[in-house]
C-alpha cells in the first residue's frame, strides 16, 4: 500500500515510533525504536535475545506510533507485517540508524556485537494520521 506523500516526508524525519508486538500470552508490548522509511517498507534494527524479536517470530503483525515531537497533535499510525528478517546486514543497518539518531555509528553495549543484529522490514498495510493538511 503506498503511503500518502505528507506521510512519507513526516517519516522521513529522526521521530522516535513506539513498536507494538504481541507477547506468545497475548498481551501487548510497546518499545521505543529508531526507524527508516525506504522502499515502501519501516526498517526497524533490533538484537538477537530481545523480547520484540520473539514476538514478532511468532506473529508478524506490529503496529507502529510516530508522533511529532514539536506538536504531539500530529502523529502517524501504521500498522503492517514484518516480512523479512535480515541477519546479514543488522550491523550496517544499526549504524545507518545511528547516525540518522545521534550522528554517529553504532556504540555497542558490553553485552551485544554487531553478528546479534537484526533488520526487521515492516510492511505498511494501513495507516492513520492526525494533523496533516
Amino acid at each position: 500500500m503506498p503511503l500518502p506523500e505528507s506521510v512519507v516526508e513526516f517519516l522521513q524525519k529522526p521521530y522516535l515510533a513506539m513498536l507494538g508486538t504481541l507477547s506468545p500470552a497475548g498481551w501487548p508490548q510497546v518499545t521505543p525504536v529508531w526507524f527508516l522509511y525506504e522502499d515502501g517498507h519501516i526498517l526497524i534494527n533490533t538484537s538477537k535475545g530481545r523480547a520484540k524479536l520473539r514476538n514478532i517470530e511468532l506473529n508478524p503483525r506490529v503496529s507502529l506510533a510516530i508522533v511529532d515531537k514539536e506538536d504531539a497533535n500530529r502523529y502517524v499510525q501504521i500498522l503492517g507485517k514484518v516480512v523479512r528478517f535480515d541477519r546479514e546486514h543488522g550491523a550496517r543497518d544499526i549504524d545507518r540508524l545511528s547516525m540518522r539518531y545521534r550522528g554517529h555509528p553504532h556504540r555497542y553495549r558490553p553485552d551485544d556485537g554487531p553478528e546479534n543484529r537484526v533488520t526487521l522490514f515492516v510492511k505498511p498495510i494501513r495507516t492513520h494520521s492526525e494533523g496533516f493538511r
